[in-house]
């Protein structure tokens, strides 16, 4: 995913737009932005009077709680020489919660947790 568009883009073509310099396909052309990005800034002023972007929401919640994290813990501490499937089928054993190898393999990443890998 790119970079969002700075605040200063969006309040020049609000400014251009409302000096009716040209509607929202020209003003996307000559600020190279995409036709839906202008419409979307557009009509967030008409309606909401919002000029600048929505704070982020902060994404998806984490799946494991603190719970399912120590349970995670000590498996690995048992057995690091396990694969992330037999991670998420003891985790699911234990905790009674089902995850993806993914997302196991990503939370141990970010609890620095090693585990050795075996071919």
């Amino acid at each position: 995913m790119g970079q969002p568009y700075s605040a200063d883009l969006r309040e020049r073509v609000l400014r251009a737009y409302e000096r009716h310099e040209g509607g929202p396909e020209l003003l996307a052309r000559r600020f190279q932005i995409s036709r839906a990005c202008a419409y979307n800034w557009v009509r967030a002023a008409r309606l909401e009077g919002r000029r600048s972007a929505k704070p982020h929401a902060g994404g998806v919640p984490a799946t494991l709680d603190a719970e399912g994290v120590s349970v995670l813990r000590a498996l690995v501490r048992e057995d690091n020489d396990a694969t992330l499937t037999q991670y998420c089928d003891r985790l699911a054993a234990r905790t009674g919660i089902t995850l993806s190898p993914a997302v196991v393999c990503r939370t141990l990443k970010r609890l620095g947790l090693a585990r050795k890998k075996r071919r």
